[in-house]
């Protein structure tokens, strides 16, 4: 199972003299409106001022070097944004390069350098990389530990007395020996086996079933800051094991203001110790973009990828139909985000697919997808035959009159496979079709219509 995404996402490597062996040296992206950006200079030169310094192949999202001490993973850790070469060197001493080196092996951390000559580099200041930053509150709560186990497990016991639904998990507390180590019991529903993410994910649990019996609707900040005691308290490890401890989809149990990437079919996708199988996930699972941009490791068995634009229509596929069994389905709330483009990237082995609305913006969509993610997707179901017979939309003046725009452009910049649809859109003066409507048309047929070959010959009709 590869590391879904490296530090390296976004930058391209950049040879130095004397790199430690299981590093390389990439670029310092630049923050760009597609994500991030590679430096050059205006010649379209790579030569780069400043690199960072990061693993060379995939690795875990966290794993400790053995070179380090306790007391040295601690003091790494407890890093909130970036370290200072010089203040490395002055609290490890003669051990500072053995450590960062270990580090940047390990994924922990990114070094960042100044360039000298072209060739050489010098080491100014390290941050922790993602993954581990994520994981950082948590591995350090488990290295300080905990004073009494029995302590602890009561109190969370305590926690879930009123909660008729997690007495399973109250029950397998109960059952642990006394005086043993605080493990997380091995029946449990939270799919962890950190102790600090399986506490937090109980105590979410348990507040969100105590306020939500009633109706009651809750923010994941509000939850964070009553159960966690802190509205920042999230991790991505921590969300993904709530989420399996209630059964629902994170976006589905609270509301948020972060993205979410819904997933269903043959992936299983772990994190921290959490692991998310968007098989078994009812009717899906649903993960953080930033977590997913940026960690975690996974394991996908699909014959390929099917991107549903409406969160209706992804819905009716995934619980109306087989689909899922052998293709991914994904819904990413519309416009693709720099997340979802990130995931997609790390198919590269994988066909893409994607059903829109027949509209300019369905149109757009897929187009915008198709130049982050860097390669075709076939558009299925998008054709001008079913626009002709589809219900349209009502639309005020306005918004038509820039439909009709839109698709105008899009005549000229669209995929060759679209632009006939985007023309027949400018002949109906900017209407539109929603997947809604063609639900009855479409969906029976959509496993057929992922198998017709990918460049068909001539325009598809509804069935092919």
């Amino acid at each position: 199972m590869p590391l879904l995404v490296s530090a390296a996402e976004g930058r391209t490597e950049v040879f130095l003299r004397g790199l430690p062996a299981g590093a390389k040296a990439v670029t310092v992206p630049r923050p760009g409106v597609d994500g991030p950006r590679i430096p050059r200079d205006r010649k379209r030169r790579i030569n780069p001022a400043k690199v960072d310094l990061v693993a060379k192949a995939p690795v875990p999202a966290f794993a400790p070097p053995p070179e380090l001490t306790r007391s040295e993973l601690i003091a790494v850790l407890r890093t909130k944004a970036f370290r200072q070469w010089s203040s490395t060197q002055k609290e490890f001493g003669e051990r500072a390069w053995t450590i960062v080196v270990a580090l940047i092996q390990a994924g922990g951390i990114a070094l960042r350098c100044d360039v000298i000559n072209g060739l050489d580099y010098v080491p100014k200041s390290w941050r922790l990389t993602q993954p581990w930053a994520d994981l950082a509150e948590d591995q350090l709560d488990e290295l300080l530990g905990r004073p009494d186990p029995d302590a602890i497990r009561a109190e969370l016991v305590r926690f879930m007395e009123a909660v008729p639904e997690l007495a399973h998990e109250r029950d397998l507390l109960l059952g642990l020996p006394k005086g043993s180590k605080l493990t997380v019991p091995s029946a449990s529903s939270a799919g962890t086996d950190r102790w600090t993410v399986y506490e937090a994910a109980v105590r979410a649990a348990s507040v969100w079933w105590s306020r939500t019996s009633s109706g009651e609707r809750m923010t994941a900040k509000e939850l964070a800051a009553i159960a966690l005691r802190g509205s920042k308290k999230w991790s991505t490890a921590r969300i993904q094991s709530f989420a399996n401890l209630i059964g629902t989809p994170f976006d589905r149990a609270v509301d948020q203001t972060d993205t979410e990437v819904r997933l269903r079919g043959p992936l299983v996708w772990s994190v921290g110790g959490v692991a998310a199988d968007a098989t078994r996930g009812r009717p899906w699972i649903s993960l953080p973009v930033n977590g997913v941009r940026l960690l975690g490791l996974v394991e996908c068995e699909a014959v390929g990828i099917l991107l549903i634009e409406n969160e209706d229509t992804f819905e009716r596929i995934c619980t109306q139909t087989d689909l899922s069994d052998d293709w991914l389905l994904i819904w990413g709330a519309g416009y693709a985000s720099t997340g979802l483009a990130v995931l997609l990237r790390s198919f590269s082995d994988l066909p893409l697919a994607a059903w829109c609305d027949l509209d300019a913006h369905g149109i757009q969509i897929l187009t915008e997808l198709a130049d982050r993610v860097g390669r075709p997707i076939r558009p299925v179901a998008m054709n001008q035959t079913l626009f002709d017979r589809g219900i349209k939309y009502q639309q005020e003046p306005d918004k038509q009159k820039a439909n009709l725009n839109l698709a105008e452009r899009l005549t000229a910049s669209a995929p060759a496979s679209l632009i006939p649809l985007a023309k027949a859109i400018v002949r109906a003066k900017g209407a539109g079709c929603e997947q809604e409507s063609l639900y009855l048309e479409v969906i029976p047929h959509l496993r057929d219509l992922l198998a017709v070959e990918r460049e068909p010959a001539s325009p598809p009709s509804p069935q092919s």
